[in-house]
């Protein structure tokens, strides 16, 4: 009986303390609509700032062209390997030439070798440079 009084005692002193059962409150539609306007107008002007700082920086700065750049040897070194590849592809098409101009001509024998040197000209071989660690 005793803690049946208690209960009762503490649940009283609850409702007094207590606001109560209160009814639940929904936002209207206007005020929805409202807080979705006010985000929406912070957001536009957050991304407007953000624009006008980056037409800013591109105004004072020259735009250039930023490729990657070669340096000097590396344009050198370039410059060789095409030359070299030129010389190979000619050369090649000399020999090509003379194969051709060999079967053609049925006078020459197959082992002559200066009625060649006649009639080509000189043909001047590519000397490499090697290099060596010692």
């Amino acid at each position: 009986m005793e803690s049946s009084a208690l209960s009762r005692q503490k649940s009283a002193t609850k409702s007094a303390k207590g606001k109560g059962k209160q009814i639940k409150r929904f936002l209207g539609q206007n005020d929805a609509l409202k807080l979705a306007a006010s985000i929406a107008g912070m957001q536009e002007e957050k991304s407007l700032s953000k624009v006008e700082k980056h037409h800013q920086a591109q105004v004072g700065q020259p735009h250039e062209d930023r490729g990657p750049r070669m340096s000097t040897s590396r344009v050198k070194l370039k410059e060789t390997k095409a030359l070299l590849a030129a010389q190979r592809s000619r050369v090649k098409k000399d020999k090509a030439k003379l194969r051709k101009q060999m079967q053609t001509s049925s006078n020459n024998p197959p082992g002559d070798v200066k009625a060649l040197d006649t009639q080509s000209g000189p043909v001047k071989q590519i000397t490499r440079k090697t290099v060596s660690f010692a």
